[in-house]
């Protein structure tokens, strides 16, 4: 576990998107369709808590081995397991989400990669990850990392999912 990776308490943002842009989970049309208890497990984070998000994936250089373009995650042997699906059928995309044995309340961070400058990251649940995985994994390259750092996902805009775990501390900055 990675103590003091990222202050979940100290994130500031919102429920709604703060541009009407196409967010990870869709359009705002699709958002607000959400039943309100879902809607409340996502949240928009301001610039500064956007730019704490990114600082601290950069800091602990969570793909630890990656070319900069998403093309070989994880590859430097900071984690213990590293384990890849295509992103195929929603039902099996799901199930193999489930059995990556996270806990579906753990905090998840969701940073757009290729995104605009302004686009915020995403705090919301490991839950919401499995639940909305065709939207969140159909379009551009996306980091999620637990609140802890002791996981981290990749997907890759060809249809790549990769899943690290077990931070290997002899390795990973911290």
């Amino acid at each position: 576990m990675s103590p003091g990776f990222i202050d979940l308490a100290a994130l500031r943002g919102t429920r709604a998107p703060p541009q009407p842009w196409l967010t990870p989970f869709g359009s705002p049309e699709q958002l607000e369709a959400m039943p309100p208890a879902h809607r409340d497990q996502v949240l928009f984070l301001d610039s500064p808590s956007t730019a704490a998000a990114y600082e601290a994936v950069r800091r602990r250089d969570v793909l630890c081995g990656d070319d900069g373009w998403g093309n070989s995650p994880f590859s430097g042997g900071c984690w213990r397991t590293v384990e890849r699906t295509r992103v195929g059928e929603e039902r099996e995309l799901k199930k193999w989400l489930h059995q990556r044995g996270v806990p579906y309340a753990d905090a998840a961070l969701l940073l757009p990669v290729f995104g605009p400058a302004d686009e915020p990251a995403v705090l919301t649940t490991w839950k919401m990850v499995v639940k909305y995985a065709a939207e969140l994994f159909g379009r551009d390259n996306l980091v999620g990392v637990g609140a802890r750092a002791d996981w981290c996902l990749y997907y890759h805009h060809d249809d790549v999912l990769t899943f690290a775990r077990d931070p290997d501390f002899a390795r990973v900055r911290w």
